[in-house]
């Protein structure tokens, strides 16, 4: 991606990003377009839309020119809308805390499980981190939090 944008293809929001290959077949899942969300209001979710399926056709051109492999791969879908990881964060009576996730914690008022590597997004140029749950594990999401 970083040759495609100095070639000049613009709306290239990411330069890494998942390439998950289906497995038995040729297709490919890509996640890269990103856009960050100030608000939610009507105007705001339509721009993005359109800004997130520009980048789709953008990065399709980058594929084709620059990514081995790729040179006469087709868009078959997008995603039926934009998807959101986090426009909000809600201050509860408790928080979960990063040793929380770390050291699996369980708690006497846990109403669900986390066993996903929790996500970090703080940066649309950047991937997410990812903080590591042990396989088969889980920690709990208290009710306060």
């Amino acid at each position: 991606m970083i040759k495609a944008k100095k070639a000049g293809i613009q709306h290239l929001t990411r330069e890494k990003g998942f390439i998950l290959k289906r497995e038995g077949s040729n297709q490919v899942a890509v996640l890269l377009p990103s856009v960050m969300p100030t608000g939610l209001s009507s105007q705001e979710l339509t721009k993005m839309e359109l800004d997130t399926r520009r980048q789709v056709l953008y990065y399709v051109e980058a594929f084709r020119r620059y990514l081995k492999g790729m040179e006469q791969c087709e868009l078959t879908m997008i995603g039926p809308s934009i998807g959101f990881r986090e426009t909000r964060r809600i201050k509860g009576k408790s928080m979960i805390k990063a040793e929380d996730v770390l050291n699996r914690k369980k708690c006497e008022d846990g109403v669900a499980r986390g066993g996903w590597k929790p996500e970090i997004h703080k940066d649309t140029d950047k991937m997410a981190t990812y903080m590591d749950v042990k396989e088969g594990s889980w920690f709990d999401i208290p009710l306060g939090a």
